[in-house]
């Protein structure tokens, strides 16, 4: 049984999802703010290969560029169009749109 004024009792399953909920809502936020720093609007030739941020291991960092580079994962069409144009410069087809 917790203790003290603010004890909270950690095995109660409310407690447990309210801190899962706080845990996802960071780690999603950080995510965001990775994108935004290190990867949106960076030329594909640009984006690093080796993890800008000391918390990431070199494959994790890997992972995500694999996973944001992902068309369905892209939000919005000039996205797409944006990163393809910096991969493949010299295949690159003049899109009427």
């Amino acid at each position: 049984m917790p203790r003290g004024r603010l004890a909270v009792d950690d095995r109660h399953p409310p407690v447990r999802e309210a801190v899962t909920d706080m845990l996802r809502s960071v780690q999603r936020q950080e995510l965001y703010r990775l994108k935004a720093r290190y990867f949106n609007g960076v030329p594909a030739n640009q984006i690093s290969a080796t993890s800008p941020v000391p918390k990431l291991t070199d494959a994790q960092w890997r992972a995500l560029v694999v996973h944001w580079s992902d068309p369905k994962n892209m939000l919005c069409v000039s996205c797409q169009i944006f990163f393809l144009h910096n991969l493949f410069t010299k295949d690159l087809v003049i899109l009427n749109l």
